[in-house]
C-alpha cells in the first residue's frame, strides 16, 4: 500500500470478515476487532453483535440491510455508525460480496469494513492529502464515481471515496481504472429503477470483473 504513483490510496483503516451461511460462523481480522473496539479474539463475532454495536438511530436500518443481504444472496454496501464498548462513536462502511455454489447457492459472504470516522469528521492526514494530490489528473472521473455512490447510498464524499479506494485495493486495481469502469457501467444503468441502491451496489461490487487489465 501507499504507492500513490500507481493510483492506490489508503484514506482510512479497514478490517476483513468472512461469514459462513451454513454454519453461521463469522470470522473477523484483528483490524476489525479493533475497529469495533475489542482486543483481537476477546469476543466471538456474531451477527447479533454487529446489530447490537450499531448506533441506536442506525440499528433498525443495519438489521434490515443484513437480513435482506442474507436472504437475497446479493452483495451490499452499507454505511452506518457503531458504538464501541468504550462508548466511542465510529462511522463505518461495510462492503460484502457473496460466494456461491452452483448447487446450493450462497455459501459465504466475504468483505471488509472501512472505518471512515476521521474522514467523516474532516480530519485529513498528510499522507491522504499527498495521495489525493497525486491523482488530480484523474479527479474528474473519480468525482463522477464518488457522486454516484453518494447519491445511491446517501453517504458523504469522504465515505464514497473510502469505499472506492478499498475496493480498488481489494482487487489490486488503480483507483482511476476502477472509477472509469464504474462510470461506464452507470451509463447503461436505469436511474428510475425501483432499487437504485441495490443496482449500484451490484455494479460497484462486480466492476472489477468487467475491467480489462
Amino acid at each position: 500500500m501507499g504507492d500513490s504513483a500507481a493510483g492506490f490510496i489508503t484514506p482510512c483503516r479497514a478490517g476483513t470478515f468472512e461469514f459462513d451461511v451454513v454454519t453461521n460462523a463469522l470470522v473477523w481480522s484483528d483490524a476489525l476487532f479493533e475497529i469495533y473496539g475489542y482486543d483481537p479474539g476477546s469476543v466471538t463475532p456474531t451477527t447479533e453483535l454487529l446489530i447490537d454495536a450499531a448506533h441506536p438511530d442506525d440499528r433498525a436500518q443495519a438489521a434490515k440491510v443484513l437480513a435482506t443481504t442474507l436472504a437475497s444472496g446479493t452483495g451490499c454496501v452499507h454505511a452506518h455508525r457503531i458504538i464501541t464498548p468504550a462508548r466511542q462513536v465510529r462511522h463505518i462502511v461495510i462492503v460484502g460480496s457473496p460466494l456461491t455454489n452452483q448447487d446450493t447457492g450462497t455459501v459465504r459472504f466475504t468483505g471488509y469494513a472501512v472505518d471512515v470516522t476521521r474522514t467523516t469528521e474532516n480530519v485529513v492526514t498528510e499522507s491522504v492529502n499527498d495521495a489525493v494530490q497525486s491523482v488530480l489528473a484523474s479527479r474528474a472521473v473519480i468525482e463522477q464515481a464518488k457522486g454516484a455512490l453518494m447519491f445511491a447510498f446517501g453517504v458523504d464524499a469522504d465515505t464514497a471515496f473510502g469505499v472506492l479506494s478499498w475496493q480498488s485495493q481489494t482487487h489490486n486495481l488503480k483507483l482511476r481504472s476502477l472509477a472509469e469502469q464504474v462510470v461506464r457501467d452507470l451509463q447503461t444503468f436505469d436511474p428510475t429503477a425501483d432499487d437504485v441502491k441495490s443496482g449500484v451496489s451490484h455494479l460497484l461490487l462486480t466492476a472489477h470483473e468487467r475491467l480489462v487489465r
